[in-house]
């Protein structure tokens, strides 16, 4: 029997205008409008196939700020707005794209950058209305319960409290469920395929089955995410289900074992739950010292979450408790971000950049403008579930220049925000945004970046010049690693990323000089630092024109 509570969900009422929206939406495109107009005229660019802006590797960054500069040492261009050909430590179209480029664009053609930041603000929960309830959560708990948890012993114990955390952190009414993870995923609670109504007696049951549950076996990530993917298809049963927030949190001690599950397939099953229409979010934590952050990053981009890196285990309690509260709060669901092309625009990429740098897919094109000449493609693009926070996002287009355009002002792109689903009618969406660009004569514009364009692209070029560092450090090339650390410290500093310098603190010794700080590679230096200052490479901080609002 549906309850009242369900059927005030699925209804979606409006809003109460007395009492104001449940959230306010802000929109705000952040760049430097003027370009130096290229050395020639470039005839307009072959069409794109829409939603390819392309993926470098995990090294991968734009070619140049607005242009496409000879890399050099560093994999940096000859100048923000160059115009050669990437060299082979800068690899083009973006670091989180699909690895396939757009038509070749003639030499001269020169990329606009643009810093899209999206905001929400929301009335606090206490001042809703009933009907506007906040979308509830839907969490599963995946936990490795493999061999390896027992060794030592107190890793699965710090598992169990830090999975009991979680699950006191779950609100009444939400839905949840425990996996054990190993070569094959099994129900832990309930017993029975299913989410759980979360209440007092069902999270006591869920503490009591988690410490009856067994270790073994190996590990296969995929089938976990598969199992999650499968449980969250649950809720198309039940009224309002559009509304739920739908989180996985996934902890785990080691990596895929190749016997149980390739790292092709695993990517496959990654990319299916991707795929899904109700498709989920996803956190991943790893302790110990076995796990392989290529792996954590591929699941936490590929679905939206956020990866960490957990040394102590005394620690770890904590940390799922507020990821797992930091889901329960994200209740605005249904905000998507359009992106109105110009008809001879190429879109190169486009990703968020902030909390996390993840990459972007279209979830609908629309080409019925190209079809007619009447203008370009316009891409849909979905985002997961929102609390209050805010969000930056990278774009960058390119167009090609015409002699009578010089000194104009011209639209590339508009960036829309628009909302779907229960509880529509009580978010307050911004006007839309235009991505602007002029061609101009002024030599010193080579120079000239938008400070948030400019704090992202440096946060880009941090990730970067750390993973080279890693690699060489793999090598054995320790004089290599040191340059490329000392440079990542520059970056972190220069960024204000403090996070990313107390981690780098565990691979080098910085001293003060005349010159400036000098950095000395550790004589030891464990794996588990290296790999947890990679997981924080994977994140970023705001700009500090932001932080100051």
């Amino acid at each position: 029997m549906v309850g009242e509570e369900d059927q005030q969900l699925a209804a979606g009422r409006g809003t109460h205008p007395a009492e104001g929206p449940a959230a306010t939406i802000g929109l705000e495109v952040s760049q430097v409008v003027e370009l130096p107009r290229p050395r020639r005229a470039s005839p307009p660019p072959a069409a794109a196939r829409p939603g390819t802006a392309g993926r470098a590797g995990p090294t991968g960054a734009p070619d140049g700020l607005h242009g496409t500069g000879t890399a050099g040492p560093t994999g940096t261009p000859d100048g923000p707005h160059g115009s050669g050909t990437a060299g082979p430590t800068g690899t083009p179209d973006g670091p989180h794209g699909t690895g396939t480029r757009h038509a070749p664009e003639a030499q001269d053609t020169a990329r606009m950058y643009a810093v899209i930041t999206v905001s929400v603000r929301r009335r606090p929960r206490a001042a809703r209305p009933a009907q506007h309830a906040a979308p509830r959560l839907a969490e599963v708990l995946l936990i490795d319960h493999s061999s390896s948890m027992v060794n030592p012993p107190s890793r699965l114990a710090a598992a169990r409290e830090a999975a009991a955390a979680a699950l006191d952190r779950i609100p009444d009414g939400a839905r949840f469920a425990v996996v054990a993870g190993r070569d094959r995923a099994a129900m832990i609670y309930p017993q029975r395929f299913g989410l759980a109504v979360a209440d007092a007696r069902s999270r006591a049951d869920a503490r009591i089955a988690l410490h009856a549950c067994t270790p073994g076996g190996g590990t296969a990530m995929g089938t976990w995410l598969e199992m999650a993917r499968l449980l969250f298809r649950e809720l198309r049963d039940v009224p309002g289900k559009d509304a739920f927030v739908r989180h996985a949190l996934l902890l785990t001690d080691g990596r895929n074992e190749p016997g149980y599950e390739s790292q092709d397939k695993l990517r496959e099953r990654v990319e299916t739950c991707a795929s899904e229409p109700s498709e989920f979010t996803c956190d991943a934590v790893g302790i110990g010292d076995a796990w392989d952050t290529d792996e954590l990053l591929l699941i936490t981009r590929e679905l939206g979450g956020r990866a960490s890196a957990v040394g102590d285990l005394t620690r770890l309690s904590g940390e799922f408790a507020a990821l797992t509260e930091r889901a329960a709060e994200r209740d605005i669901t249904g905000l998507r971000l359009r992106l109105h092309h110009r008809a001879d625009v190429t879109l190169h990429s486009f990703e968020q950049v902030h909390p996390t740098r993840l990459a972007l897919r279209p979830v609908h094109v629309d080409m019925s403008a190209v079809e007619s000449g009447a203008g370009g493609p316009i891409e849909e693009y979905a985002t997961a579930a929102w609390g209050e926070e805010t969000r930056d996002y990278l774009v960058c287009v390119s167009a090609p220049y015409r002699p009578g355009q010089l000194g104009k002002v011209l639209f590339l792109t508009e960036v829309e925000v628009d909302v779907a689903g229960p509880g529509a009618d009580d978010i307050e969406l911004p006007e839309s945004a235009a991505v602007l660009m002029r061609w101009s004569d002024e030599a010193d514009l080579y120079s000239r970046l938008d400070p948030r364009v400019a704090h992202y692209l440096h946060e880009e070029e941090l990730h970067r010049t750390f993973e080279q560092g890693c690699t060489a450090l793999r090598t054995g090339d320790r004089a290599a690693a040191e340059a490329h650390f000392a440079r990542s410290w520059t970056l972190a500093t220069r960024t204000g990323d403090t996070a990313m310098q107390d981690q780098l603190r565990k691979l080098v010794d910085v001293h003060s000089g005349a010159a400036g700080p000098a950095v000395r590679l550790r004589p030891v230096i464990e794996r588990f630092d290296i790999e947890a200052a990679r997981i924080q490479a994977s994140t970023s901080v705001l700009p500090a024109v932001e932080q100051d609002r």
